[in-house]
């Protein structure tokens, strides 16, 4: 052909990279406020990007794919302190130890971490206020205020929780997990200093963990 063009049957079709993926998330989350987005409006868009049907098939869910650029509890119910202090309990008298993120997203009411984490500052913060109640070192009142006793973890800006992502190659930097590859697999951010005990929110004190890596640093 004139330009060069051969119209080969076996050319194979290039593999877009998982970074590829998640900037055009990126960069639709800034487009729109960096708030949750249907899959609707993210195809509706101007612009050249990779189908959602690629994203959810290269990560396994829409859901999954958001929470890599740090976008989740987009649909997450609002539980009251009570119902949340109430599920708490219950789930420790069935185990007959303090429940953790684990636990709580398995039993009781299948609740997530998160709302624990911006009423107490985590769920290990709740179990100790709930103790603390019960020996009555604390009002009631004091407990469902939140926050009394634990320390208050340190938000991770998205733009940062994205630039450590993408610098572990969207990978578990313990196990090498990549939800490209295994569905199952959820990263998170954390801090190697916890927040607790000074460590920040600089690139040094953060990498990429998958949830399951991350559960056992805290179980230790």
């Amino acid at each position: 052909m004139k330009d060069g063009f051969q119209f080969d049957l076996n050319a194979k079709r290039t593999r877009l990279s998982d970074g590829d993926l998640i900037e055009a998330l990126q960069s639709v989350a800034k487009e729109v406020g960096e708030v949750y987005f249907s899959t609707t409006k993210y195809d509706s868009l101007p612009g050249k990007r990779p189908n959602s049907a690629t994203i959810i098939e290269r990560f396994g869910s829409w859901k999954k794919a958001l929470a890599l650029i740090g976008i989740t509890g987009a649909r997450e119910k609002k539980y009251t302190p009570e119902a949340l202090i109430d599920n708490l309990e219950s789930i420790w008298k069935q185990l007959g130890f303090p429940p953790g993120k684990r636990q709580i997203a398995t039993l009781g009411i299948n609740v997530s971490e998160g709302p624990y984490k911006r009423h107490w500052g985590s769920v290990r913060a709740a179990c100790e206020a709930i103790a603390a109640f019960h020996s009555k070192r604390m009002s009631r009142e004091e407990l469902i205020a939140g926050r009394i006793v634990g320390p208050v973890r340190k938000t991770i800006p998205r733009d940062r929780r994205w630039t450590v992502l993408k610098r572990d190659n969207y990978r578990c930097t313990k196990c090498g997990a990549s939800p490209s590859n295994d569905h199952n697999v959820e990263l998170e951010v954390d801090h190697i200093t916890p927040a607790a005990k000074g460590g920040g929110n600089e690139l040094g004190n953060l990498q990429t963990l998958c949830r399951k890596c991350n559960q056992g640093k805290t179980d230790r």
